[in-house]
């Protein structure tokens, strides 16, 4: 089978190896899609060091069960299927006490810029009837943002709410801060595209940050009184301590976007102390898969690929997710 492996920075190299050896409780997913991520991006640019060359990345696919291992019953051969990287054995202690993301016994197992990968058999999720596989690729990111505006908690309905960064992660959360109940979500974002289609996913104001700046809206909106919830979807630690000033007292700010490890945060930490803000990260699906799949025939999601490209244009689909012009790229290793 076909595999895109990355060998450091830029480069990719298309290469045949072996179908994956089937153990028991594992299926074989024949990819249909797979989605360009920003981590993927971030993987490639050296942000995450922790991520060693030669590897195949990728884990946001959907595709069809084409075979089973022992203990998986046969008749789930044929079946239309998402996948979680990671499904979690629910009884070490991060599943049990944190989220199954975290899971310390059952391998990650990714790489779905490839013909087939081979995944558990809890991590492939059936789709619904109507829902078409290049779609539901998309499971994974909405899953991510679910989790973290999850983390929230109960809200008082009609909170305002701040989302800087519309890439998939930030429409995501505008989509589900609007479900939990918010009455006015402010979403920023410099890309005219990403701006309309933050309307699309809900926004009731769109900000163009390279026109003014975002306090201005925020203030004018809610007489000076800043936000109840202020969420960064970039990555940057500076936006997070943009989201720190623009939250009202005793308001959230959430980290859907990652920044770089050992990124410093400078805020001040008495203004924060003073006012009494939380601060909360969610790193990947955490518990909210299958709540997020359950949840996309509320989404309107059309128009949000903005290309689906063959397995040996990886290279150049990573550049062009890189810069940002679209809101998401598809890998197709199978068409």
């Amino acid at each position: 089978m076909k595999v895109a492996t990355w060998r450091g920075e830029d480069k990719f190299t298309i290469d045949e190896v072996p179908m994956p050896k089937l153990e028991a409780g594992l299926v074989i997913i024949k990819v249909d899609s797979a989605g360009v991520c920003g981590t993927d991006v971030h993987v490639t640019q050296g942000l995450f060091t922790e991520w060693k060359p030669p590897m195949v990345l990728g884990h946001e696919f959907s595709g069809v069960i084409v075979d089973v291992g022992q203990e998986v019953p046969s008749e789930r051969i044929g079946e239309r299927v998402v996948c979680l990287p990671q499904p979690g054995c629910g009884k070490c202690g991060p599943c049990k006490t944190w989220n199954i993301g975290h899971c310390e016994q059952l391998p990650r197992r990714a790489g779905s810029f490839a013909e087939y990968v081979m995944v558990d058999q809890n991590a492939a999720y059936i789709l619904p009837e109507k829902l078409d596989l290049e779609t539901a690729s998309m499971v994974e990111p909405a899953a991510c943002a679910l989790s973290c505006v999850d983390s929230l908690g109960p809200q008082e309905k009609g909170f305002d709410a701040l989302v800087i960064g519309t890439g998939l992660l930030g429409l995501f959360t505008v989509v589900f801060l609007k479900l939990r109940g918010a009455g006015r979500v402010i979403a920023s974002e410099p890309n005219p595209i990403r701006r309309e289609m933050a309307r699309q996913f809900g926004a009731d104001f769109v900000h163009d940050p390279s026109k003014s700046s975002v306090n201005e809206i925020v203030e004018e909106l809610t007489d000076g009184t800043g936000v109840h919830v202020a969420v960064e979807a970039v990555g940057k630690p500076e936006l997070v301590a943009k989201c720190v000033e623009l939250a009202r007292p005793r308001g959230h700010v959430l980290m859907v976007g990652v920044s770089p490890r050992r990124s410093p945060l400078m805020i001040d930490l008495f203004e924060m102390h003073f006012k009494e803000i939380s601060l909360r990260g969610a790193m990947g699906a955490g518990n909210s898969f299958g709540a997020a799949l359950n949840l996309f025939p509320k989404i309107h999601l059309e128009g949000v690929v903005g290309g689906r490209h063959p397995l040996e244009e990886i290279a150049s689909v990573i550049q062009m997710s890189a810069a940002g012009d679209q809101v998401k790229f598809v890998i197709a290793p199978n068409d």
